[in-house]
């Protein structure tokens, strides 16, 4: 208890720092969501989720963080994983919709429901604000451990200032999903198999991009095997990381009637699919031909693959800067996201997780001055709120 203890003061500035940017850049959000809610009040931004579909309007800053997956996440929150297949709920959405949803977050907030006064949009919200601390402080970890403990400060900031940090704080599995991607990582590095292992494993309850992830861990598993590291740990990591992906897709396929039925609805009813890459080309390629920007998205598609080519970049220099398993991790994050079909606006909420490529803006920062460390990652969390208001309350596009 008392390593615990000390290791939660030593992060504390990091975190503290985490949640002073996130809390102004939150500030930004709200201010242009006010704004864009008096200069358009009726504007339509985001599906409902029922069985119709209708497109809404954004009123409130709530309205976008409960948006879009996060409306599927509290839905099951309050009302569990799902009925009969072929019945439907009362909102007359199919259950087995419900099952296209990784379970581990809404399953963490199922239990805060039944606390008095807490309802499930609450419930998701505590469990993303909790996740996203215990992030952040894995951040801090490992950045400490590669490099200093000014560098782990930033490596926390860094993530707290990303294009999409604003689903950090909302109803959204990435935190959850950073949270253990980054501690399973850490653990990679300091060689404590079994909690890669187990925190690989339960990613998998959580996103199917947790792949990357459980990847990364069996392969550094498999060369401390061969090189006979660990004894039999190593091993074991091997065998805990794909059960939870492989176990929910089996459960889910189960219920649905087959596998094939499964990737089915996934690709018909929400667009998800692997592609090879194809819709990110056709984005790119209208781009550059200047064609497909009739419904005005022209701004978000140029953002998007901006951001894109940014990480890329980061990428590159992260191969010769860190660890190998950071860089693959990051690397097949990048192939999944990139590889499977999904609306260009969404490209900075799937590269989330993907934080090791922060590790070179985090060290190039530590060599700043403090006045000038500070100026810029004031800019930058004002930046951050600003796109964190323009993509939904402005231009209207997918979070």
């Amino acid at each position: 208890m008392s390593r615990l203890r000390a290791a939660a003061w030593s992060a504390a500035p990091a975190i503290g720092l985490y949640l002073m940017i996130r809390s102004l850049s939150l500030d930004v959000m709200y201010v242009l969501a006010s704004h864009a809610a008096v200069r358009a009040p009726g504007k339509q931004v985001y599906p409902d989720g029922t069985i119709n579909n209708q497109w809404r309007s954004f009123t409130s800053i709530m309205d976008a963080l409960v948006s879009w997956d996060a409306r599927w996440y509290t839905k099951i929150a309050g009302q569990g994983i799902g009925g009969p297949i072929g019945a439907v709920d009362a909102d007359g959405v199919p259950y087995q919709l419900r099952l296209m949803f990784f379970p581990l977050y809404p399953w963490l907030a199922r239990p805060l429901t039944y606390v008095p006064f807490i309802s499930p949009v609450v419930a998701c919200l505590i469990v993303s604000f909790v996740s996203a601390v215990a992030a952040a402080w894995g951040l801090y970890a490992i950045g400490r451990h590669l490099h200093s403990r000014r560098v782990g400060v930033l490596f926390a900031a860094m993530w707290a200032i990303v294009p999409a940090a604003m689903t950090e704080n909302g109803a959204f599995s990435e935190s959850l999903f950073t949270a253990l991607a980054v501690w399973a990582l850490y653990s990679v590095l300091k060689e404590r198999w079994l909690i890669a292992g187990l925190l690989a494993g339960l990613s998998g309850l959580s996103r199917p991009t947790a792949a990357a992830l459980i990847g990364t861990v069996g392969l550094a598993a498999l060369v401390a095997a061969i090189s006979r590291r660990g004894g039999w740990r190593p091993y074991a990591a091997m065998l805990l990381a794909p059960v939870g992906l492989l176990g929910y897709i089996g459960y889910a396929s189960y219920r649905i009637g087959s596998v094939s039925e499964y990737f089915s609805i996934h690709a018909h009813q929400f667009g998800a699919e692997w592609d090879w890459g194809k819709s990110l080309w056709d984005t790119v390629n209208d781009i550059m031909m200047g064609v497909g920007d009739d419904n005005g998205n022209k701004p978000i598609r140029i953002l998007s693959v901006l951001f894109l080519a940014g990480f890329i970049m980061l990428l590159a220099l992260l191969v010769r800067r860190a660890p190998w398993q950071l860089t693959v991790y990051a690397a097949a994050t990048l192939v999944l996201v990139v590889g499977a079909h999904a609306h260009i606006s969404m490209m900075g909420r799937h590269l989330l997780p993907a934080f090791p490529v922060l590790l070179i803006p985090a060290v190039a920062l530590a060599r700043a001055k403090d006045r000038d460390l500070a100026i810029a990652l004031g800019a930058l969390a004002l930046l951050s709120g600003w796109y964190a208001g323009w993509l939904p309350f402005i231009s209207g596009q997918a979070i």
